[in-house]
């Protein structure tokens, strides 16, 4: 159900304030404390008052998914909870029962929010990564196998991450170019695009590698606490290959030294708890260049946000470039190989 409050123009000036009005319709007063966590697609924030468990409250990009896309998110998220237990945030219900609030300012498109629980402990350090891996192979096994049998309701609605609609002419993030002005670079990985695109075309959708997935389980966000470990910001979940969830995990971090270890511990966990064929192994390079890319399109599309300006800063499309050599001097001079 859908909870609908709408305000007085001037009263929103800012993200926070739709926050503390979404935090109100879940029953705290209007002096609660709210501090922000992250400021990407979204904005999350951790809300605290005397006599009041903490809670999160995710407000939605304004004008962003539709309501049906955020309903989807949290059917999923509740089901894992249900099935799985704490290995994913519980959705929190507001006064009325409602899951999904909706604030309409008079001077700014309307606002989505949520609340949720808030994950114990802290993401984990990149440091730390050979411990946590196999653990996150695990989990995300357990994910993909609850995705394989679960029935979502007849309404579900979530995006598709393939080829089409990650590099064709109505990409969800736009077009990959946008954040690549420097022309050798852009040649380069126009060369990585189309063995890309060609490999992932010839290995298929076929239900058995393509289906329900989180679709950004990269270290932030990945709460752990003791030898626990949570995942949070379902939003981008959709439909893709299963191994793109590993290449989220591996997000900024495909250039490191011990990158096939990691690899290799995901793969062993994973295979604890669901089969992966040998091809499918083979194909996970390719998953890897193909979320590169499309990091660089989400770059172009929010070109003004901090992370777009790290990315510019520390040279990720020359990097990527780096492991487009690699890769493609394995599969350019033998499109057959595994």
């Amino acid at each position: 159900m859908l909870k609908v409050r709408t305000i007085k123009a001037g009263d929103v000036g800012e993200l926070k304030d739709v926050a503390r009005l979404a935090a109100q319709m879940h029953g705290f007063s209007a002096a609660a404390e709210l501090d922000l966590f992250t400021l990407t697609e979204n904005a999350t924030y951790r809300v605290t008052e005397p006599g009041h468990t903490t809670v999160v409250i995710r407000v939605y990009r304004p004008a962003g998914r539709p309501a049906v896309e955020v309903q989807s998110e949290l059917a999923w998220m509740q089901a894992l909870r249900n099935d799985l237990g704490a290995v994913v945030p519980d959705i929190l219900t507001g006064l009325d029962g409602s899951q999904l609030v909706e604030v309409v300012p008079n001077t700014t498109p309307r606002c989505f929010c949520v609340a949720m629980s808030l994950a114990p402990g802290s993401e984990p350090s990149e440091h730390e990564l050979a411990r946590w891996f196999p653990r996150l192979g695990e989990i995300t096994a357990r994910f993909h196998q609850h995705a394989r049998r679960w029935t979502p309701p007849a309404w579900f609605s979530r995006p598709r991450w393939d080829i089409a609609t990650s590099f064709g002419e109505f990409a969800h993030w736009g077009p990959w170019q946008a954040s690549v002005p420097d022309a050798e670079e852009r040649a380069q990985l126009q060369r990585l695009a189309d063995v890309v695109t060609v490999r992932l075309e010839q290995f298929g959708t076929d239900s058995a590698r393509f289906g329900l997935v989180h679709a950004d389980l990269r270290i932030a966000n990945l709460v752990a606490d003791g030898d626990a470990i949570q995942a949070i910001d379902f939003d981008d979940c959709g439909f893709s290959w299963f191994l793109y969830d590993l290449a989220c995990a591996l997000t900024f971090l495909e250039a490191r030294g011990d990158v096939d270890e990691l690899i290799a511990s995901w793969v062993d966990a994973y295979r604890t708890i669901e089969p992966l064929a040998a091809e499918d192994e083979a194909e996970i390079p390719t998953l890897l260049m193909f979320r590169r890319l499309l990091i660089s399109a989400y770059v172009g599309l929010r070109p003004d946000i901090g992370l777009a300006h790290e990315l510019r800063d520390n040279g990720y499309n020359a990097e990527t470039c780096v492991l487009a050599e690699t890769y493609l001097g394995r599969f350019t001079s033998n499109p057959g190989a595994r």
